[in-house]
């Protein structure tokens, strides 16, 4: 036994070194392709019920070894790399209940690669199908103990490893995402790209609850990590209303707040701030909307009211004018069809700014229009006045009673 666990270690050795940085495929691996059912024949012919202490860690260690080879070597469809890792993990235990002083870990799945962990895990997702297919319960921990221990070491080695999609992909496969939660690798360089693989992915949940689960998880460790504007936005994705006095009570970053005010307002939510503060009411009532907008517009210099041939560029084309007809022999005519068009671009391009060069210096562009482009014309300016509520309702008020 000393001479098999000396050349046992050798082989382990060798493969460690050469599955840490797989970019092709490792040497050792393709040596010991020859031997992978020798080595399996002799993994079998240790009994089962040894209690030979170096007996039992040298078959943990040669299941470690197996469980590697048959990443390349095994059958798909069988899932032997998972099978001589559980085997080998029970060995662990056991020496662990005897309390057998040994050199392995029984965690040590990391020491052998990454892609190493990421084959175990798409064998523990086919694997957790598998039993629920023959009929275990999902909802019960049990019949999963063996291989959701190993997803509680192979998630975090992920989460540390840059590798958040895939603990989190893992973690949906075997429906336990709340365990999530629990994990001492999430800090601040890593937790906003587990919340956004989450609520991103969440868009492809057929099933309901699945997706309530991924946006209550991004949600919880928003509030966590006190992003609680960011855990705003998911809980108003969410539809859940009542989080939004607890979100908060929590937060005691007063730009925050205001902050999440804006995000209310912006989703036309009717809340009404308990504390009473004006300030936080006004801006989830949105009252200061137009002054802000009209404030960005002055910084950006784009205050000046557009007109039409401004968008058209007709003085560009050369027929000129927006109904594309020239009349060399006098003034051009006015089209009902153009004014309209005019109405719409005069509405949408000055939109909020509160003046234009149609409508707001006086009301002779509304005469230019019939029918349905007169009403079109009387609604630009509610658009043109848009969020203006002390001065727009002024200038709208005389429409409201013209027959």
């Amino acid at each position: 036994t000393p001479l098999r666990m000396t050349a046992l270690d050798m082989i382990v050795t060798e493969l460690r070194s050469s599955t840490s940085s797989m970019t092709a495929v490792p040497k050792p691996l393709k040596f010991l392709r020859p031997c992978f059912d020798s080595l399996k024949k002799a993994y079998g012919s240790i009994s089962a019920t040894t209690d030979e202490s170096d007996l039992l860690v040298f078959r943990a260690r040669l299941a470690d070894v197996l469980a590697v080879l048959a990443m390349t070597m095994g059958k798909i469809e069988e899932r032997e790399s998972l099978k001589f890792k559980l085997m080998g993990l029970a060995d662990y235990a056991l020496l662990k209940e005897r309390k057998v002083e040994h050199s392995v870990t029984d965690d040590n799945m990391g020491s052998w690669g990454h892609e190493f962990v990421r084959s175990l895990a798409g064998e523990i997702g086919q694997e957790y199908n598998a039993r629920v297919n023959d009929g275990a319960d999902p909802d019960e921990d049990s019949s999963f103990a063996d291989i959701l221990g190993m997803v509680d070491i192979i998630v975090p080695f992920h989460v540390s490893h840059n590798a958040e999609s895939e603990a989190v992909d893992l973690l949906i496969e075997v429906q336990r995402l709340k365990r999530l939660l629990d994990i001492d690798t999430i800090d601040n360089t890593n937790y906003r790209r587990i919340c956004l693989y989450l609520v991103k992915t969440a868009d492809f949940m057929s099933d309901p609850d699945d997706l309530s689960e991924m946006m209550e998880t991004a949600l919880s460790l928003y509030r966590k990590k006190n992003e609680h504007f960011d855990a705003l936005r998911v809980a108003l994705r969410m539809g859940n209303d009542d989080i939004i006095s607890e979100l908060f009570e929590e937060c005691e970053d007063d730009l925050i707040k205001k902050q999440m005010c804006l995000l209310l307002a912006r989703h036309n939510m009717s809340y009404q701030y308990e504390d009473d503060d004006d300030d936080l009411n006004e801006l989830i009532g949105n009252v200061n909307l137009s002054e802000q907008f009209l404030k960005v517009a002055q910084d950006l210099d784009v205050t000046e009211a557009k007109t039409p041939e401004d968008i058209y560029k007709s003085h560009l084309a050369e027929t000129g004018g927006f109904s594309r007809r020239r009349d060399t022999g006098g003034a051009q005519v006015d089209s009902a069809r153009a004014n309209l068009a005019s109405t719409f671009v005069n509405a949408f391009v000055n939109a909020g700014f509160g003046q234009d060069k149609l409508m707001t210096p006086d009301s002779e562009w509304l005469y230019k229009n019939k029918d349905h482009g007169m009403m079109s014309a009387a609604a630009s300016l509610g658009m043109v006045l848009l969020w203006n509520v002390e001065e727009g309702l002024t200038q709208i008020d005389k429409f409201l009673y013209s027959a």
